[in-house]
């Protein structure tokens, strides 16, 4: 999904500040899609050109921290897109990933590099997997329930995989070198 309408949709839940969609982004919703600043505040910026959104600057007299915010808002246009757009999407899914890619071209590295690079894809998915148990069950809908769940249920898989089938690899590599 787009970043555009995946800002859309959050902003549907309730007004938020572009550091704080940058935070739900990439904490509660990093199962999803992750951004960074560089990315959101242009989305935001077409978002808000094409009137889907709009903002409010806080003062900062109202801000402790002495800084100015804008607080942005979905309007019924951008929720009309939005709707338009979701129903789009299709259950194709579009996979960019490093690690796969790294591995494809894997006998440009050394036996070590690849050893290194399947233990810490390792880590990682172990740490996001702890990351999704923590997330908080109740107060969500259906649909994000079933989104971690499925989340839950790839990553499971992808740490099984590596600990049989990347320890395998590694042992390969290691007996090339």
């Amino acid at each position: 999904m787009k970043l555009d309408i995946f800002c859309l949709g959050i902003l549907l839940e309730r007004n938020y500040s572009g550091y704080e969609i940058h935070k739900v982004i990439n904490t509660a919703l990093a199962h999803l899609r992750q951004a960074s600043f560089g990315a959101l505040y242009p989305a935001l910026n077409r978002l808000q050109a094409r009137e889907f959104i709009s903002s409010e600057a806080v003062s900062n007299d109202l801000l402790n921290n002495g800084l100015g915010k804008k607080i942005f808002s979905i309007t019924d246009k951008g929720r009309a897109h939005f709707k338009a757009e979701i129903k789009k999407i299709t259950a194709a899914e579009v996979v960019n990933s490093d690690f796969l890619s790294a591995l494809h071209f894997s006998n440009s590295l050394t036996s070590n590099e690849v050893s290194t690079l399947v233990d810490e894809r390792l880590a990682d998915l172990q740490k996001e997997h702890r990351r999704l148990l923590r997330l908080p069950s109740s107060d969500i809908s259906e649909g994000q329930r079933f989104a971690i769940r499925y989340t839950l249920s790839q990553i499971s898989a992808a740490i099984a995989f590596l600990k049989g089938e990347g320890k395998a690899i590694q042992t390969l590599m290691a007996k090339r070198s």
